[in-house]
Parts: structure tokens; sequence; C-alpha cells
């Protein structure tokens, strides 16, 4: 579910990045430059990358941007021993991964310091984020043992994630400049409910299987807790990926013309 989150991060600076690419020959995308100088950059920015968020369903292939609906993943691991929870202790695998809900992403507020290239929000989602796939999953829930492979479904309601601080340094090629990043911090701050379902667990007892998704169902507080400081480390892992491939592409000063 990390990466779920994740491309949302992304776009903040993947969008900025793409305004000066040509656009996909499906479609026109439009996208309103912000001037460095202008009094009202982050609002001018925030309303920006808001409008043009729905568009990118597809993806940007000239700048390495993928599809966000669905947002396609190989894998993603979460390991034993990162949580604070006492009372789940997991190792969860998933490969094949599928998360829909991406393009419902809602700005709620957005601070950028250009000079320094540094960035910083909020984002939230209208609508669930549904994370689908194959697990794999061994370790321990209130004391209960908990192992099996199959199907699996997550979903978050509500979902909000704070950019604690996304930040870069500048280089020069062919006299302009470009900046990478190297910092993606960031948090999940809110979730309103979090439903999962883990089909053939135990080998496919259905009793026992049953038994553990209501347990986790019961307990998705605590679930979440062990959950959420390997996938908020992926989310930035992999969103200042997505990031620095695009800024490869457009120089700085195009982003924020004077």
């Amino acid at each position: 579910m990390a990466k779920s989150l994740l491309i949302v991060s992304a776009l903040l600076l993947a969008v900025v990045a793409s305004v000066t690419a040509a656009p996909t020959p499906k479609k026109q995308i439009s996208f309103n430059l912000c001037k460095k100088s202008d009094p009202n950059l982050d609002k001018c920015l925030k309303t920006s990358i808001q409008s043009v968020i729905p568009d990118l369903a597809e993806g940007f292939p000239k700048l390495r941007i993928p599809a966000i609906e669905p947002f396609m993943l190989p894998s993603l691991e979460i390991d034993q021993g990162k949580g604070t929870s006492k009372s789940v202790s997991i190792d969860l695998k998933l490969k094949d991964v599928k998360i829909m809900g991406l393009t419902s992403t809602v700005i709620d507020s957005l601070k950028i310091d250009v000079d320094n290239y540094k960035l910083t929000g909020k984002i939230g989602f209208t609508k669930p984020l549904e994370i689908s796939g194959q697990y794999t999953v061994n370790g321990k829930v209130l004391v209960l043992p908990i192992t099996g492979n199959g199907p699996c479904n997550i979903v978050l309601h509500e979902p909000v994630l704070e950019l604690k601080e996304v930040s870069g340094s500048p280089s020069q090629k062919n006299g302009k400049t470009f900046v990478q990043i190297n910092k993606f911090e960031l948090k999940l701050v809110d979730v309103k409910k979090l439903n999962v379902k883990l089909e053939n667990l135990f080998n496919g007892n259905k009793q026992l299987g049953d038994s553990m998704n209501s347990i986790l169902n019961e307990n998705w507080e605590v679930l979440l807790e062990e959950l959420k400081p390997a996938f908020e480390e992926a989310v930035g892992a992999i969103a200042q990926d997505i990031v620095n491939k695009a800024l490869q592409k457009t120089a700085y000063s195009d982003i924020f013309p004077m």
C-alpha cells in the first residue's frame, strides 16, 4: 500500500516537470505556468497541478512518468520490526500490485521554496485507495500466528498524506540549472478506516482464514501502525526516483520562469 501514496506525492513535482514536454498524442494537457515572481506562487502552483491530475491517468511515457489509474507495481515488501505496535509483527510481501483511486487526489495545501529547492504540502483523496495483488505473509497478530499466500485486497478510506520535506540540489548542464531530489520525507497522518482481505490464509483453511481476516479488520488501527513506517519509507524512495526521472528532462528555469 505504500506505493499507492508514493505516486501522488510524485505528482507535485513530476507534473511541474512535464509542463515543457510534448504532450502525449492521445490528448492535449493544459498546464498554467506559475512565475517565480508571483506573490501567490503557492496558490498558483496548487491550482495548476490540481487541474491536471485527472489527465495523468495514462502517464507521460516521454518523461518516464507511469500511468496512475491504475498504478502498477511489480512488488512491495513490508518487513517485520519497523512498526511501533507490539501486538502485530508481520513480514508482508506483495507482487503484481494494482492501485486504484489516485486520480482522486486533492491537494489540501502546498508551499514551495523555489530558491532553496524545497516543497512541503498535504494531500487527500475523494475516493478510497484500493490496493490489490498477490501476497505472502508470515508473522503474528495479537500473539496468533499468521501465514499464507494468494490474492489480497487492501482499502484505505480517506487517507491524508503530509509531505514533510521534499528537497533537492541544483546542477548545471548546457548553461541551464537542473535539480535532482535528494530527500523525500513524508508521513501518512490520517486514515479513517482500513479494510483488509487476504485470501488463502493457512493453506486455504477457510475457518481460520475468515477468523484472521476478521481480527485484522477489527484491529485495523494496530495493523496500520505496524505497516506505516515501512510504506512511508518505500513511498519516499520510489517517489524520489520517479520525480528525478522527470526532472532530468526539464530545466528548473523552464518550470518556474521569471
